[in-house]
Order: C-alpha cells, then structure tokens, then sequence
C-alpha cells in the first residue's frame, strides 16, 4: 500500500506539474497579447459558468471520489456507482445548459460576445462526461498524467499558433478549454475498459439515490464558491473588466502554487476514505498528521516568499502592465497557508469521516464575510478591496475549522511547526538583504530565490527535520539501487 500510495502521489505531482506549467506559460504569454480587459472578460465569463457549473454537476465530484473509493475492490457494486452517477449528471447537465440559454437571453455583459461565453460554456458538457472523480476514485493516476502530457502540450500548441492579437480572444478560449478539459473526452472513451453497458441491467439502477448526499456536498461547493468565483463576479459588474483583469492575474499565480498543495489531497482523499471504509482508524490518523505536517513545512516559506518576491513575478509573469497587481498578489499571498490548513482539515479529514457539516459551517462562516467585505470594500479599493476580503474569508474559514471540528480530527499543532517560522523568519531576512544590493532586476531575483530556499533548506538539514532525513534515505536508496545495477 505504502508504495502504491508513494507512485500515486509522484503522478500526481507530475501531473500537477504539467497543470502548473501550462499556465505558467499560457498566461504570461496570452496576458501580453489580450491584455488586462480581454483577461478580465474571459474570466468574468468563466465565473459566471462555474455557477452554472456548480448547479450542474451538484455535489459530484468529491462525492464520487468518497463513494467508488469505499466500493473499488467489488466491480459490479464500482461499475453500478459509476454509471448511476454518470446518468446523474447528464440529467443535470441538460438542466444546466438551459441556464446557459437564459443567461444568453437576459445579461447584457454576456450578450457583448456570446460566442465567447459559449465555447467557455463547452467546459460544463467535458466535466460531466469526463469522469475525473471515478479515475480519482480508484487512483488511477498513471493514465491522468499521460493524459495530461498529450492535452496540454497539444493546447500549448494551438496557443503560440493562433492567438497573435487582441482580436484572438475566441482561440484562446478554445486553448484554454482543451487545456484545462479537452482530456475528458478520453476519458469517455476509456470508460469502456471498466465497464460494458450491455453487461447492466437497466431497471436496476438507481441513479437519483445518489441526489440527496450530493445535495449536502453540492452547499459545501456553493459556499466555497462564493468567495473563489464571487471575488470575479462583483468586480465585473462593480468595477469594469480591467479590475478583473489584474486580480486575475494575481490570482493566479496563487492558484498556480495552490495546485500543488491540493494534489496532496487529491491522492489522500480516496486513499483515506477507503481507509475509514476499512475501519483503518490508526492508518487514517497517521495519514492525516503526516498531511498537516507537510502542508504546514511548505505552505509557509512559500507564501512569504511571495509576498517578498511579488515585485519580480508580477512583471515576469504577465508584463509591465499589471503592476497594479503586485500589491494584489501580496494581500493574497497568505491565503495559501490558510487553504493548505483547511483542505487537510476539511477534506482529508472530517469529509471522509462523514462531518461534511462542520465543514459547511465553517466555509459558511467565511462566504458571509467574504460577500460583506466584498460589498463594502470592491468600491473604494477595486481588486485591492477583492484580495483583503478573500484573505479574511480564509482565514476565518481555517480558524473554525480548526476551533469546531478539533475532537473529530486526531491532528495536533507540532512544537516543530514554530521551527518552520523561525526558518521562514530567516529566509525572509535574507531575501530581503538581497534585494537591498540592486544587482539588476534578473539577477535580484534569481539571488533571493535562491538564497532564501538554500537558507530553509539548510534549516531542516541541521535540525534533522523529519521529512528531510526521509527525502534524504529514498535518495540514498535510489542512488545505491542505480549504482548496483551499473556494477552488474
């Protein structure tokens, strides 16, 4: 098990990689080209579509994960899951696409360039047939970063080929769409593998059993929404496309690292399931410590070092037009703490234990906050006022989780995890000493990155740090396992 959970995650990671690659490049390159208002309007119609979305595809998701993972070593009762989910959610995605044709019919933004909102739309029907929660389900996370090599690099492709100019905002819609999605349709096709239609007998399955928990799942989602989309939807219609623009670019860079520190729990999340499934309570508790120590040891000295470093990324990542974005990005930067902490807390630990409620609660909380603070501050600080509130909004969030649900998690607050900000208290130092010299704008960032990750990491070697004795043996082991093999 250990090593199989060990090849899923450096899938994953790959696969998460190739997931922060492609935006890596995409965006600076696209940024520069559309600028801040073509940006802007795609993701304020993406916002409005991940609503949409939302209603369509419920709680499903995470739900499915949870529930092929707890029936994955029985065939029948995983292929019968899959398929009553499926028809689910094509029956909501008709639902969904009728939305779609109202929104067209009534919102005046979106009537400006209704091919755009539509090919954007196209990412609700490859969600529904691509299944991503059943290959999560039963971790088959090999044939996703495959997957994820062909499709991105084929819409990497179509990028540097089509969209030259302002005017080309309809291709970079459809590169975004096959980046993000366009591996769905794969995914139809290979469901085949897993299960023969002809093999079901229809009149029993039951698809709308599954309609009640996804609609508990599907309020968590719609509240964690609200302060991930909503941030978008109220700069577009209080501000203008600009505003959305510049926090979209700030943003993401932050999702951009996020990604990394989500994929931990887009391994775990099946395994820990299937682990409570099993009544593995001791294994759970271990899994889910050693998650808060990892999240805790990474997620720290990389937000910090963004808010140091924003300066130099802002301009690197998207061009010397969105400097306003710069103090954007450092307002956000700390939210990847406090969502590392929270998705350990709420979907690695009390969701597959069956305490969605106490996750609801808490992002509840946060969506009030953040929905007030947005109201009150998008009018006087813009995307500025976005970032403050979204902070707060997490922060609050991590906080009561960690208040309400502590007794249901077997997780503690580590005396090493003050190691960690005493680290990232030095690295900070340093990078910001470096920055003091004014070499050139290059150079001064190439140093501070530099020095401040060699300053971290020689933190954990001297005060032998868990994680880094355990990266250190895998080294040793393959280096002396390639070693053998050369002898021989």
């Amino acid at each position: 098990m250990a090593k199989s959970l060990k090849s899923n995650f450096v899938y994953n990671l790959i696969n998460t990689s190739l997931g922060i690659l492609f935006p890596l490049i995409s965006f600076p390159y696209a940024s520069r080209i559309l600028m801040a208002e073509r940006i802007g309007e795609v993701n304020f119609f993406q916002s409005i579509i991940q609503y949409v979305l939302l209603l369509t595809s419920l709680g499903i998701p995470m739900y499915a994960i949870r529930e092929i993972a707890k029936v994955r070593d029985s065939v029948a009762l995983r292929n019968k899951t899959l398929l009553e989910i499926l028809i689910l959610n094509l029956i909501l995605t008709v639902f969904g696409y009728c939305i779609i044709f109202i929104i067209l019919m009534t919102i005046d933004k979106v009537q400006v360039n209704i091919p755009l909102f539509l090919i954007l739309s196209l990412s609700i029907i490859l969600t529904t047939i691509g299944c991503d929660w059943f290959y999560q389900g039963v971790e088959d996370f090999k044939y996703i970063t495959i997957r994820g090599i062909i499709v991105r690099s084929l819409s990497l492709i179509l990028l540097f080929l089509l969209v030259k100019t302002q005017e080309d905002v309809l291709y970079y819609a459809v590169c975004l769409t096959v980046g993000s999605l366009g591996g769905n349709i794969f995914n139809f096709i290979r469901l085949k593998k897993y299960l023969k239609i002809s093999d079901f007998n229809w009149q029993y399955l039951q698809p709308f059993r599954h309609l009640k928990p996804v609609l508990r799942i599907f309020v968590l989602n719609l509240i964690i929404s609200i302060y991930i989309n909503l941030n978008v939807l109220m700069l577009g219609f209080m501000k203008n496309n600009e505003s959305v623009g510049l926090f979209t670019s700030a943003t993401k860079l932050t999702q951009v690292i996020l990604s990394v520190v989500i994929s931990l729990g887009t391994v775990l999340l099946p395994r820990m399931s299937n682990m409570i499934s099993n009544n593995q309570l001791e294994e759970f508790r271990e899994l889910a410590q050693k998650s808060l120590d990892f999240i805790i040891l990474i997620t720290l000295p990389v937000a910090f070092g963004l808010v140091l470093l924003a300066g130099f990324l802002i301009p690197i990542f998207c061009g010397d037009t969105y400097t306003d974005a710069i103090l954007t990005l450092q307002i956000l930067a700390p939210i990847i703490i406090f969502i590392g902490i929270s998705n350990v807390l709420g979907l690695q630990i009390l969701y597959p234990q069956g305490h969605e409620n106490v996750v609801i609660v808490c992002t509840g909380i946060g969506a009030v906050l953040n929905f007030v603070l947005n109201l009150w501050l998008i009018p006087k600080y813009s995307q500025n006022g976005a970032a403050v509130a979204t902070l707060f909004a997490e922060l609050v969030v991590t906080a009561a989780m960690w208040i309400i649900g502590r007794k249901m998690m077997h997780v503690h607050w580590k005396k090493r995890y003050w190691g960690y900000i005493l680290a990232t208290v030095f690295m900070c130092a340093a990078i910001y000493l470096v920055k003091q010299i004014n070499f050139s704008f290059k150079v001064d960032f190439i140093i501070s990155v530099i020095v401040g990750a060699c300053i971290y990491l020689l933190y954990l070697i001297f005060t032998k740090d868990p994680f880094y004795l355990t990266f250190r043996n895998i080294l040793i082991q393959k280096l002396n396992l390639k070693n053998e093999h050369n002898d021989i």
